[in-house]
């Protein structure tokens, strides 16, 4: 069962919360696993810039998260970064 579900553009995602040990650190990150249920079936990982020493504590951190945010971070990830003028493509 998915955490959440949010709509970006016309497909539905389901996400879910993982922690993400942070190199070198005793932090722990929240990533976003996020499947797509249409018929681009596809999956990506999105970052967050949420992080904690707790893994508990980063889970009640994402549970806090409003459906608005995460569909956010979902489409700043799925949005290709523009390059800036004179780079070639």
């Amino acid at each position: 069962m998915p955490w959440k579900e949010v709509v970006v553009g016309e497909a539905t995602w389901t996400v879910a919360p993982v922690a993400e040990r942070v190199a070198n650190t005793q932090a722990w990150r929240l990533v976003l696993s996020c499947r797509c249920t249409g018929a681009d079936r596809r999956s990506v990982w999105a970052s967050t810039s949420l992080q904690s020493s707790s893994r508990s504590d980063l889970y009640a951190q994402a549970d806090r998260m409003s459906d608005e945010r995460v569909q956010a971070l979902l489409t700043r990830h799925l949005t290709p970064a523009e390059k800036p003028a004179g780079v070639p493509a």
